[in-house]
């Protein structure tokens, strides 16, 4: 899919944000250009969200433990939560070119073992716009 330049350069300062810690910038770019073009920018934003509280959620859920106290509730927040933003990932590329429907498809929700890996890893790409815009709203103005 061809990005803004303007798209382009945001992810550009994602990767110097994060420490170069994207690894589906292509993927991220192409949802960030998709939720422009559809005037979608509220869904791209709550999504952002979602991947920024699944992201923290997780590395407690792992630091903690299953027997650790509170582990059952935030597992049943964070499978609701997935949920959630499974279905904001879908609904961007719904209407995206063809290719890029079927790429997120089989890489992100398809049934093989890695599938949640990678959706995992691309909500944490996203969940570093959520960081980006948190920074730069504080800093703004």
């Amino acid at each position: 899919m061809i990005v803004s330049q303007e798209t382009s350069s945001l992810i550009t300062s994602l990767q110097d944000f994060s420490k170069k810690k994207l690894q589906h910038a292509d993927d991220l770019a192409a949802l960030i250009e998709i939720s422009k073009l559809r005037n979608q920018a509220h869904m791209l934003e709550d999504l952002s969200f979602i991947s920024k509280f699944l992201v923290n959620t997780r590395s407690v859920m792992e630091r903690i433990g299953r027997d650790g106290e509170g582990y059952d509730k935030l597992s049943f927040q964070f499978s609701e939560n997935l949920e959630k933003a499974s279905t904001f990932v879908r609904l961007l590329v719904k209407e995206a070119p063809e290719e890029v429907k079927r790429h997120f498809i089989s890489t992100y929700f398809g049934m093989t073992p890695g599938a949640l890996t990678l959706l995992m890893e691309l909500l944490y790409d996203i969940s570093w716009l959520k960081n980006w815009n948190i920074d730069h709203s504080s800093t703004a103005g």
